[in-house]
């Protein structure tokens, strides 16, 4: 009765089985040990389920990957509706981002070591770039949303903008994984939204930003085409 049951769970049901599953391995043994045969072991299912749900490896990765990004993605869209001041949206979206990295260690852990496993793996470099340049689009969206509801424009290269944002984000979670500081994490997060709310060119006095830089064309609003 079980294997029956096992044999009919819906596709997509059993890929987010087994996804669960490899982050359960690889947060209890390091990236580098994930394997199908250990996930099919995990989730106690047949090593064929894992292949006929991703055919291979590097797209279970990929799926754990898609995973985290859809959930950054949702944290950063609650952010931008929740509305406020520039600085409040930009704070809510990159300190809730902390707080997610502070409440789940061993996932974020896991992230960082399959995206630098990524630089030495054929296998896995595709799908590690595939996830670093939509962390970069999700970025970038937040940054042209939040002009957007603002009614005003960065002062800048916005590109440079967002990926600052991630690199700060990305570099100061590997040092709250090493060093614990909770407070640190925070208060970086917060400091990054002031700094990039201040480059935000609104004409509101209420919510005060920095004159753009000399030389410095404002970018637009409008949505990057996708």
């Amino acid at each position: 009765m079980t294997s029956a049951k096992r044999a009919h769970l819906p596709v997509e049901q059993r890929r987010a089985q087994l996804v669960a599953a490899a982050m359960q391995v690889m947060q209890r043994e390091g990236a580098w040990a994930l394997t199908t045969r250990a996930v099919a072991r995990e989730a106690g299912v047949p090593l064929g389920a894992v292949h006929y749900a991703f055919g291979a490896k590097a797209e279970l990765v990929r799926a754990v990957f898609q995973a985290d990004r859809d959930r950054a993605t949702a944290l950063l869209m609650r952010a931008v509706e929740a509305g406020g001041t520039p600085t409040e949206v930009l704070t809510r979206a990159l300190v809730g981002y902390a707080d997610s990295v502070i409440a789940d260690p061993g996932a974020e852990m896991v992230l960082q070591e399959l995206t630098m496993m990524g630089g030495r793996d054929d296998d896995l470099r595709a799908a590690a770039r595939e996830s670093t340049e939509q962390y970069r689009r999700d970025a970038l969206d937040l940054l042209h949303r939040v002009a957007e509801v603002s009614g005003g424009t960065w002062a800048g290269d916005v590109d440079v903008l967002a990926e600052s944002v991630l690199g700060l984000l990305f570099g100061a979670s590997v040092n709250w994984l090493c060093t614990g500081d909770d407070a640190l994490f925070r208060r970086c997060a917060t400091d990054a939204a002031r700094v990039l709310a201040g480059r935000l060119v609104t004409g509101s006095a209420g919510d005060a930003a920095s004159p753009p830089p000399p030389g410095a064309a404002p970018v637009r609003a409008d949505h990057p085409g996708r």
